[in-house]
């Protein structure tokens, strides 16, 4: 921080800040409304002001610091900064928006920029990797092109966007600061939306002239498990770094795409800003472009199928030290996928490995709804079918029921089968934090088995429970191997050998990101 240019001095400044977020899944039944949204986090003009101060939540059952909070600070350190609040929508991942949810997010945010009165800046937080059913292009473009309009053309436009963004040149071109996430998993909201809001400062005060250079890369997988903290990617947000200890450098950015949404033109890419000098910016993001590919054949760790992994856990030494963690990779709901995938539930109804207790979500409405008012204790025959339209086996079970619970993602009920504890919930279940489990009277140390939603956040709060992580496929909507022979616009890797990304370049960046 101390070698931060705060961008304090010069004159008084007016900057609204506000989000449209949710990571969209092309392969899910599900669509994402309007109420998902309000559910979640909807927050408007004071309650949003309440929310992003420091002592305030931002994203509850979230985080309690985000990108709006990291803004803030980066205005209130560098003085003469009035803040505007517009409005914050956040959403679970989940299947494209319908055009009514799309529609009603974007009146409100662009009602809200026209009440703002006169701004010399807006700062937005969004994903990068939205789907709106029947849109022609990317839902962020419009989101910017129509805030844009509702503005005026005077104030600049500072947009953040998450590090599975699937740039594309609606994304990049009407922004004068473009930020991502630095970290996966993503533990760096406040201080992205502070590095966001300190560039568009020093921009809006005449101490920095952002001037940008862009890549996009014909691949889709590579980087192995691509942690920021471990090999090989470690090494990349290194270099990353690295590039902004050029004073010259604003800064730097990589996008290590969300692969699941039907836009043609997917694919990783690199972002340099630099203050004023654009050669150097097309320099550095060549450079960036290469050291990125240069990663493209490091595949993610080996895949389990279910009965493998299952096995596994029984004859591991892990278990001593907590629970191993099964990582449902083609149901992933923190990558949008429903959550509904029964194959791991009825592997361990049919046989429980002699397991003291294996925790499983599945969304399965339909057994919440018939189980949720038998008697706590009581025995009940019930079937498992997951996810209406999932086409996930049917599981015949008989077990107790052993609590019910509303949590964030709605009622949910508790079956124990054997070794096995399933709870099922009315919406798609993300329990990255180990309190989802106390809800249910379970604790999570007392697992041998943790199945998880979710490919990387829930190592955060499982950091001191559980050590052994076994990646699990079966079939479903975050599927890689769907990925990997899916057919693109152009040929991409790893389903093609590439030797260069130069060639492919200028076809991917030409594109809208239409769907």
């Amino acid at each position: 921080m101390l070698n931060v240019d705060l961008g304090r001095g010069g004159r008084p400044l007016r900057i609204a800040y506000g989000r449209i977020f949710h990571e969209a899944n092309a392969y899910s039944p599900l669509r994402t409304e309007q109420q998902d949204f309000e559910r979640l986090h909807h927050l408007e003009g004071a309650a949003l002001a309440e929310a992003t101060e420091l002592r305030g939540v931002e994203l509850k059952s979230f985080m309690p610091h985000a990108e709006l909070t990291g803004f803030r600070q980066a205005a209130r350190l560098a003085g003469g900064v009035e803040t505007v609040p517009l409005s914050s929508s956040f959403a679970v991942p989940s299947g494209p928006l319908t055009a009514e949810c799309f529609a009603w997010l974007l009146d409100t945010l662009c009602d809200k920029v026209r009440a703002a009165g006169a701004l010399d800046g807006i700062y937005l937080a969004l994903h990068g990797s939205m789907q709106v059913e029947g849109l022609g292009e990317a839902p962020e473009a419009v989101i910017l092109r129509r805030v844009r309009e509702a503005a005026g053309p005077g104030p600049k436009l500072a947009v953040s966007y998450d590090l599975h963004a699937n740039l594309s040149a609606g994304l990049v071109e009407p922004c004068e600061v473009l930020i991502a996430y630095r970290s996966n998993p993503h533990w760096d909201l406040a201080p992205t939306g502070f590095r966001a809001g300190n560039r568009l400062i020093r921009a809006l005060r005449g101490k920095c002239r952002p001037v940008h250079a862009w890549r996009k890369l014909p691949m889709v997988l590579g980087g192995g498990i691509t942690i920021d903290f471990l090999a090989p990617m470690r090494g990349v947000f290194r270099y990353l770094k690295r590039l902004e200890r050029d004073p010259r450098v604003l800064s730097t950015s990589l996008f290590m795409v969300h692969p699941y949404t039907s836009a043609e033109a997917l694919g990783w890419a690199v972002h340099v800003c630099t203050d004023g000098d654009a050669a150097l910016a097309e320099e550095l993001a060549d450079a960036l472009a290469d050291r990125a590919w240069a990663e493209r054949h490091v595949t993610p760790p080996p895949m389990r199928r279910v009965d493998e992994a299952l096995d596994e856990v029984k004859a591991s030494p892990w278990r001593r030290l907590g629970p191993i963690t099964l990582v449902d990779v083609d149901d992933i709901v923190g990558a949008g996928a429903p959550g509904g995938n029964t194959r791991i539930a009825a592997a361990l109804a049919a046989d429980d490995r002699g397991l003291r207790a294996a925790y499983v979500p599945v969304h399965d409405p339909a057994l919440v709804a018939a189980l949720w008012d038998a008697p706590l204790g009581s025995r009940r025959a019930c079937t498992l079918r997951g996810t209406p339209g999932y086409d996930a086996p049917e599981v015949a079970l008989e077990g107790t029921v052993a609590a019910r619970a509303t949590t964030d993602f709605g009622r949910g009920v508790r079956l124990d089968v054997g070794g096995l504890c399933l709870v099922a919930t009315e919406r798609p279940p993300l329990p990255i934090h180990p309190s989802f489990w106390t809800s249910f009277g379970l604790a999570a140390r007392d697992a041998d088995l943790i199945v998880q939603k979710n490919f990387f956040h829930y190592r955060m709060f499982y950091a001191t429970t559980s050590f052994r992580h076994l990646p699990v496929v079966s079939d479903g909507a975050t599927s890689l191997e769907r990925v990997r022979t899916r057919s693109y616009g152009l040929p991409m890797h790893p389903a093609t050998e590439l030797a260069d990304w130069r060639p492919s370049d200028p076809l991917l960046r030409r594109a809208r990101g239409t769907t």
